[in-house]
Formats: C-alpha cells, sequence, structure tokens
C-alpha cells in the first residue's frame, strides 16, 4: 500500500541514528516498506480505519505507535495498546520522536515515558462532532473509548450524551477523564454519573466529585 507523501520527511529523519532494534527501550521504528506492510496487515481495525492510522513501530509487545492521517486527530500519534488503553500520546510526530530518543538516553522503556494525560485536539469542535457521529456506529464505541482523553471535556451536552449512553463504559469512561482533569465546571457531569443504574459508573463518578471537591 502507498503511504502519505507527507510521511517522507520522517522516514529520512529515523533512517539516520539508532531507531530499530533497541528493543530494551522498547524502540524498534520502521521504514516505509515495513511501515506499509504493517499498516496494511491492521488496517481493518476499527481505531486504524477511523483515524487513517499508519504504523510507525512495531516493538514486539503487541503495541504500536500510529500517525494519524485524517480526522480531527490528523498528525498526532496514537498508542494502540492490546491490553491497556488506546490514546493519543503525542500531539506530533517531532515530540515522539524526541520521546523515543529520551528513552535511549535514560534506558528506559518508551510506553513508561507517555505523558498521563494524552495532549487536547486542537480542533475541539470537530472532534466533538465526529465522536456524536461514531455513537451508534459499527466499532463506533471502540473508537470513541480511544478519542476521550482528546477532548477538553469543554462540551458538556457531549459528556452528558456519553454518560447516558447505554454502553455503560463510555459512561465510565468519562467519569474516569473528570477524575484526571477535575474542574468545578463539571460537577454536574459527575453528579450524573453518579445516578447511573451501572455501579462501575456510580464508583467512577464518586472518584471524579471527590477530585472536583479538593479543587480550591
Amino acid at each position: 500500500m502507498s503511504l502519505p507523501v507527507e510521511l517522507d520527511p520522517w522516514f529520512a529523519r529515523i533512517a539516520v541514528g539508532d531507531h530499530a532494534g533497541r528493543l530494551d527501550v522498547e524502540l524498534n521504528l520502521l521504514d516505509r516498506a515495513q511501515a506499509a506492510e504493517w499498516t496494511s496487515f491492521l488496517a481493518v481495525h476499527p481505531i486504524v480505519e477511523a483515524l487513517g492510522g499508519i504504523v510507525l513501530d512495531d516493538p514486539e509487545t503487541s503495541n504500536h505507535h500510529l500517525y494519524a492521517s485524517r480526522s480531527p486527530l490528523r498528525g498526532s500519534v496514537f498508542y494502540l495498546a492490546h491490553d491497556d488503553d488506546s490514546r493519543v500520546v503525542y500531539a506530533s510526530l517531532d515530540d515522539f520522536l524526541a520521546a523515543a530518543d529520551d528513552a535511549k538516553r535514560r534506558q528506559t522503556w518508551l510506553s513508561e515515558l507517555h505523558p498521563a494525560c494524552s495532549p487536547i485536539a486542537a480542533d475541539q469542535a470537530g472532534l466533538s462532532r465526529w465522536i456524536g457521529q461514531l455513537l451508534g456506529s459499527p466499532g463506533g464505541h471502540e473508537v470513541v473509548m480511544a478519542l476521550m482523553p482528546s477532548l477538553d471535556l469543554g462540551d458538556t451536552a457531549l459528556l452528558r450524551r456519553l454518560v447516558t449512553d447505554p454502553d455503560f463504559f463510555l459512561g465510565e469512561a468519562v467519569a474516569v477523564e473528570i477524575e484526571k482533569r477535575p474542574s468545578r465546571a463539571l460537577g454536574i457531569v459527575a453528579e450524573l454519573c453518579m445516578l447511573h443504574p451501572h455501579p462501575q459508573v456510580v464508583s467512577a463518578g464518586r472518584l471524579a466529585a471527590r477530585a472536583i471537591a479538593k479543587l480550591r
């Protein structure tokens, strides 16, 4: 398969330096041919398809960093995790490469250097609209779960819609994000989580409300 020409500078940059075969720090960036092969292999994954994801690495952990070639998250680097939360971890390829170099310098796994919170998407209006379109679509909820960390949590109408969706995992995910990034304006959404019929959402909502209560 052909890859976007916008990635030409990326492949030229990683061709120089020690960016492959460093499995001791989970660093094994792919050249163009390898990236095309891996991207073709993972193309049927709902998240990869939605983002126009281009696979950037293979650290042999069943987890991969992807370049988002379309969607409101275009240009960011997404972490597709096999057994953990999948989310955007870097706003740009430059940030990703800086983290890769830092992993080598510090002799630590690249995944351990991921920021605790995802970078907030620049196009919040576009991201909110996209999430609304994905709700109820085949495979859409899996994609929505991965996109939520990129929201700035300012669209409370969308958050309320997510909390009241029949898929309780969406409500739980909203509460988790509020706990990570509490604000008084989100108190009403946390309360809605605590009124949810599913105990997992209620529990997460209580933690979110507690985080808000600690704000001064």
